[in-house]
Formats: structure tokens, C-alpha cells, sequence
């Protein structure tokens, strides 16, 4: 007996080694592909698109089959975070790999008494690399086409990494979605203004002239890597689309439908149309295959005025609640990911720094930025990373400052340990009130039951971790009289 289980173990060793050796001959074929041929990055961004304003998000209204079918063949992050739940702060993470409180970057636009170190305009400091500037130290040609809105003058993508530099303006949005892309606002037209559109024509679409330039720098490329920031103005305001989707979402739109704006389900539609035509590029080439493709969110989708609905999950962009920071994320990597399959792991705009260098095959020092390299995760789906904390800070920047003030535009901080979600919300001068909201993301999600009364131990345990962070990584300190003192109510 004792020799036939023997045998058995030897038989299940065996097994087991021959296996392990295919799964390893796999994974050494492919390492090998990606060193003689590293894999292009296509980084498709959207502007202020919510959590579920897609079809295989579980939008109610907007169509988006190109996503959709994007989702199939890729790895969905469910639990994917921004860094900040507004614009310029969310895009600084992602170019540096760092929290943006350690860059300053704590309001969306100027804010009495805190400056970031830029060039006067409260843009990504010039000290900083972006991951522009790291991969074309790798051997990558780099291209940035669309919004910028972290910096002016001279501190723009073509200083800071990028070979090409395509219509990025000085502002956070296009002046009109139409030709030729410019506001009547007469204090925004110079600003807003979408720049290297000149050649088109009365009736073309901002969005659908942005993949038209990225399909041309797609089929421009030779055998070099190289790596595509395809940073879209859509779906951020102006909301506008073409009347035939307007109308066609006027039509689709039922009574009971959470989003109801037909103007923005065109819009998403816009977008959706324009990853299709860069998806579509890829295939023509024939490099498909080669290339990598992210698509994610810089904030929550916005709110206000009916534009979206960003259920199960409470408020929208600007806001600490969970639909202004979580977004939607999609990585396909050829070869790599598994089609069709979700991570639950959660993922923050500061990681896609060191994960896009770890994909260029890049080794560079990392000590000094947040970020974490995920891309383990892409490559078995059964990884875990390290727990972390997550941290999130918001002051109201003084263009935002309206009496009265909108819950989304309040001074907060914010951290997600584990399953628990601490916000601190800040005074501020029309007589709110220094407050703590405390909920447990595995049970109520959508951040309805505020425990903080029943668990203030809790809530003294993460107020101790949200000042370590601070203390950390130097973030600026909340001062309502400097910041807010002079202003009239």
C-alpha cells in the first residue's frame, strides 16, 4: 500500500512538473516577444466620465459598443479610483506616479495661499518627470493629443515629454464642440480655443477630429515603440452632440431612466464612436496585437444640472463620495490579459506611472512616487496587492467659490482603509460645520448609513492616519481665514 501511494505522489509530482514547465515555456515565449519587440501604449482618457455611464457599466441610456466590446477582450477594474475627485489635480497623478497633495495640487485652479511650484499658473511643477519624459528615455516615441490642463506657456506637453503635441489648450475645456472649436465668451476665447484644428470644417465634431489625428499619428508610426496620450475633452461641459444622436436619445430615453439627457448620451456616444475609430486604426496597421490599451476616467462623472447618474454610487464629480473618485477601468494587453475577466482590487491614478514603465520593460528608480506597478495583476488574476490606504484632499479653489455652496464643492479629506471610508468635512465661512462621515464600503456602498456616531473609536483610529499622511508627504494645511477670509458672503 505504502508503495502504491508512492507511486501515486511520484505521478501527481510529475504531472504537476510538466505542467508548471508549459505555463512556464508560455510565459518565457512571451517575455521574449516583448523584449525584442516592447508592446506600444494607446492611454484613451476620458473627461469627467462617471462610473456608469457605460453599457457594460450599466448605463440605463447610453450606447457604447465599442467600449463594450473593448470590455470583453480586456481586464475590468471595478474598484478603479482617480487621485482626486477634479480635473488638473486627477491628470498630475497620473503624469508623476504621485499623490497630488505632496505636488500641491489640492483645488482645481488658484487658491489664496497655496501655489504650486509651476510657472505662476498653478500647473505640474517643473521639477517633476512625467511619464512623457520617462518613456522617451526608454526609447518610446511619445505623443499627447487633446486636453492638457495642467500647465500654460511653456509648461506644456511639448516641454514636458511629448514628440507631439496636438490641440491641447490653456483651459479645462473646449470653448464649442463644433468648428472651429472656440467660445463666445469673449474673456474665453483665446483660452478655450482648440489649437491645430485650423483645417477643418463648418460642422465637424471636436471629438471626431481628435481620432482623426490619432489615426494619422498611428499610421505615421515606423517600428518604434511608442506611446499615445489620447486625453479626450469629452464628456466635460459644454454638453453638446450632433442633432441626430440628440434626437435618436430623445427617442431611446424612457420615463424611467436614471440618465436622462439625451445632449450628453450623445456625447458619450461621440466619445464611444471616437475609441472605435482608434481601435479600428490598430487593426489597419497591424499592430493590434503590439499594443496595450488602457481607457479610464480622470473624476467622477458630473451631476449637476440632471447631466448623468452615477448609480449605485453616491454624488458625482468634485464630491469625496465614492461617484466622484471611482471610475471605470479597462487594460487589454495582448498576449498578457485575460478577456472578460474583472479585478476587484483597488487601483488609483497615481499607479499607472510606474505600471506603464514596468510594460515598456523599464527598471527606473521608483522610490519617490506613490504609484504601484500593477501590472502583476495583468498578468495573473489571481494577484493581490499589498494593502494599502487612500488618501484624497480637497480645498475649494476661489473660481469655484459660490454662495451658496454646492455639497460638492466643500473643503474635505478623505481616506479608505480596508473596508471602512473616513471624510473629514473642513469649516467653512457661510456657517458650515467641521463634521466626520464614516461608512463601511463592503456593506453599504453607496455611502447611505454614516456610522460615525456608533463607531467613534473608528473614526479617531483613521483621523490619526489621514494626519500621518498629511505629516508625510507635506500636503498643504487647511487654513479657512487665509484661503476664504476675504472674501464677502
Amino acid at each position: 500500500m505504502n508503495g502504491r501511494f508512492f507511486c501515486f505522489i511520484l505521478l501527481i509530482a510529475v504531472c504537476f512538473g510538466s505542467c508548471k514547465n508549459t505555463v512556464s515555456k508560455e510565459t518565457v515565449l512571451h517575455e521574449e516577444k516583448q523584449g525584442s519587440q516592447r508592446p506600444n501604449i494607446v492611454f484613451i482618457f476620458a473627461d469627467d466620465l462617471g462610473f456608469a455611464d457605460l453599457g457594460f457599466t450599466g448605463s440605463d441610456t447610453h450606447l457604447t459598443p465599442n467600449l463594450d466590446k473593448l470590455a470583453k477582450e480586456s481586464v475590468y477594474f471595478d474598484h478603479a479610483y482617480a487621485a482626486h475627485p477634479t480635473c488638473a489635480p486627477s491628470r498630475m497623478a497620473i503624469m508623476t506616479g504621485k499623490y497630488p497633495a505632496r505636488l500641491g495640487a489640492v483645488s482645481h485652479g488658484k487658491l489664496g495661499g497655496v501655489a504650486h511650484p509651476g510657472p505662476g499658473d498653478n500647473g505640474l511643477p517643473m521639477t517633476e518627470t512625467t511619464i512623457g519624459e520617462a518613456l522617451k528615455k526608454e526609447g518610446y516615441t511619445t505623443a499627447h493629443i487633446g486636453k492638457w490642463h495642467i500647465g500654460k506657456g511653456e509648461n506644456n506637453p511639448g516641454t514636458r515629454g511629448f514628440d507631439v503635441d496636438i490641440a491641447s489648450n490653456e483651459f479645462c475645456c473646449p470653448g464649442s464642440y463644433m468648428y472651429p472649436f472656440e467660445s463666445n465668451n469673449e474673456k474665453q476665447r483665446v483660452a478655450s480655443k482648440i489649437p491645430d484644428l485650423e483645417d477643418r470644417k463648418p460642422g465637424d465634431f471636436l471629438t471626431d477630429a481628435l481620432a482623426e489625428e490619432a489615426v494619422k499619428f498611428i499610421h505615421s508610426t515606423d517600428d518604434k515603440p511608442f506611446f499615445l496620450n489620447m486625453s479626450f475633452y469629452a464628456v466635460h461641459t459644454p454638453i453638446t452632440a450632433i442633432p441626430q444622436k440628440v434626437e435618436k436619445y430623445k427617442r431611446l430615453i424612457g420615463p424611467d431612466a436614471r440618465q436622462k439627457n439625451p445632449t450628453y448620451a450623445g456625447l458619450v456616444e461621440h466619445f464611444d464612436d471616437a475609441v472605435g475609430a482608434i481601435l479600428e486604426a490598430l487593426e489597419k496597421k497591424g499592430i493590434i496585437d503590439d499594443t496595450i490599451i488602457v481607457f479610464t476616467s480622470d473624476n467622477g462623472g458630473e451631476i449637476l444640472n440632471g447631466i448623468t447618474d452615477n448609480f449605485p454610487l453616491r454624488d458625482g464629480k468634485g464630491s469625496s463620495y465614492e461617484g466622484g473618485t471611482r471610475v471605470p477601468l479597462l487594460v487589454k494587453w495582448p498576449g498578457v490579459t485575460q478577456a472578460n475577466t474583472v479585478s476587484h482590487e483597488r487601483i488609483i491614478g497615481f499607479d499607472y506611472y510606474p505600471t506603464f514603465l514596468s510594460m515598456a520593460g523599464a527598471s527606473p528608480d521608483l522610490h519617490d512616487i506613490d504609484g504601484r506597478d500593477f501590472s502583476p495583476l495583468l498578468k495573473n488574476p489571481r494577484e493581490k496587492l499589498e494593502e494599502r490606504d487612500l488618501h484624497w484632499l480637497k480645498y475649494l479653489s476661489l473660481i469655484h467659490y459660490r454662495i451658496p455652496i454646492a455639497d460638492n464643492k466643500r473643503c474635505f479629506e478623505t481616506v479608505v482603509s480596508g473596508d471602512w471610508k473616513l471624510h473629514e468635512y473642513f469649516q467653512m465661512p457661510d456657517g458650515y460645520k467641521q463634521h466626520f462621515e464614516l461608512y463601511n464600503l463592503k456593506d453599504d456602498p453607496s455611502e447611505k448609513n454614516n456610522l460615525a456616531n456608533k463607531f467613534p473609536e473608528k473614526v479617531q483610529e483613521l483621523k490619526l492616519k489621514m494626519e500621518s499622511w498629511k505629516k508625510d508627504i507635506g500636503a498643504p494645511v487647511y487654513d479657512m481665514e487665509k484661503f476664504y477670509g476675504h472674501i464677502k458672503i
